[in-house]
């Protein structure tokens, strides 16, 4: 296993969460930051550049959990926030003086203050489609509006800008947003949800799946909002981390899915029993497990970009938590093993404590440590 080499790095303002890489020249950062007086949590945006020169901070009054890229505009951006709220948001870049500034489109109402949405996800397949998690153990999907238009960052712009706004008091703020109607599932985690994630191949192309603090994954059904399949026999703690096959991900797997946990495991699941018209069950075993201890919590993924990709080989870069973060090849001739699962590299300088962010882009890496301040 070979130690990574650190090309930039900086301290952060604020203790950071969650990142996304932008057209391989800015890193977007969200920040989450605890007053333990008031209890109250803020945050804010930040946006560095290739050297990690901080461009510009957008501070918020939630703070934020996670923060995702529309895989069908990059310039929509959406935060998840500890207050409950959604934020969207556009992103404009200027190629002459290689400037980036983003613009609030707006602020959405969606669970009660108190509620953290502990994660956010586009859809692959539908453009307008978003999932949440949160802290009660909700799952939600709503739509982003668009109307008749042909979906991109600006036409979202111009829709809700036909939208009624309200004012309410948050924090001790007075913050204008919108009011947000989800649709939530028929079944709940019964603690903390932490992530989800969207099937992508047949048969799971209706299929959400998400994982929550009592050790539980689940299989919904996006049409009819029935549970599918759940089982928390599996994972010995918290399931937190979630990743389908898609079209340039394990494409020759579509039944299989790979989870992480607090358990300092990651796991390949093979899902076969669940049938080609998929059939509810609970606790229902698996065909198959592949299982590796990781080290640290295995908190998030992001797989290797097609550009990148050599004879087909799938790699992931692994968030794992207090143990940095590593980049893994699965190796399909050790399928049925723990070997399936072969580590690389390995990142630990600067993340000494919580390693929660990462993305992998055509010519870097980036990750984030938590209480390191670390980026």
């Amino acid at each position: 296993m070979e130690i990574t080499q650190v090309e930039a790095y900086v301290k952060t303002g604020l203790p950071p969460c969650c990142l996304r890489i932008f057209q391989d020249k800015f890193v977007l950062v969200g920040t989450y930051e605890l007053d333990k007086p008031t209890g109250n949590r803020t945050g804010s945006i930040d946006i560095y550049d290739v050297n990690f020169k901080l461009i510009h901070t957008y501070f918020t009054y939630g703070a934020i959990l996670d923060l995702k890229l529309s895989p069908f505009d990059s310039t929509l951006l959406a935060t998840a926030h500890s207050t409950g709220n959604i934020m969207i948001w556009k992103i404009v870049t200027e190629d002459c003086n290689n400037d980036i500034t983003i613009e609030l489109i707006s602020d959405l109402f969606a669970f009660e203050n108190d509620t953290l949405v502990t994660s956010l996800h586009f859809s692959p397949l539908d453009p307008k489609l978003i999932c949440v998690t949160t802290t009660t153990g909700e799952c939600a999907t709503f739509d982003i509006e668009v109307g008749e238009k042909t979906f991109n960052a600006e036409t979202v712009k111009d829709s809700y800008s036909k939208i009624d706004t309200k004012t309410v008091t948050v924090q001790g703020n007075d913050v204008t947003g919108r009011d947000l109607v989800v649709e939530t599932f028929t079944e709940t985690h019964g603690l903390e949800c932490w992530t989800a994630e969207f099937g992508q191949l047949s048969p799971l192309q209706d299929v959400l799946f998400t994982g929550g603090d009592d050790s539980t994954i689940m299989a919904h059904d996006l049409r009819s909002k029935d549970n599918i399949w759940s089982n928390q026999r599996i994972h010995e703690a918290g399931v937190v981390g979630i990743k389908c096959s898609s079209e340039t991900f394990r494409q020759s797997r579509p039944t299989s899915i790979i989870t992480g946990s607090y358990d300092d495991n990651i796991r390949n699941l093979d899902l076969r029993m669940l049938g080609v018209n998929i059939y509810p069950g609970r606790n229902t075993p698996v065909s198959h497990i592949s299982t590796k201890n990781m080290g640290g919590g295995v908190w998030r993924f992001s797989d290797i970009p097609m550009s990148l990709k050599t004879d087909l080989v799938d790699k992931l870069m692994i968030c794992c938590m207090y143990d940095g973060a590593k980049i893994v090849t699965l190796d399909e001739s050790n399928q049925d093993s723990e070997d399936y699962f072969q580590i690389e590299k390995f990142l630990i300088k600067g993340h000494e404590s919580m390693c929660y962010g990462g993305d992998w882009g055509n010519d870097f890496i980036a990750t984030c440590s938590f209480y390191d301040k670390s980026l």
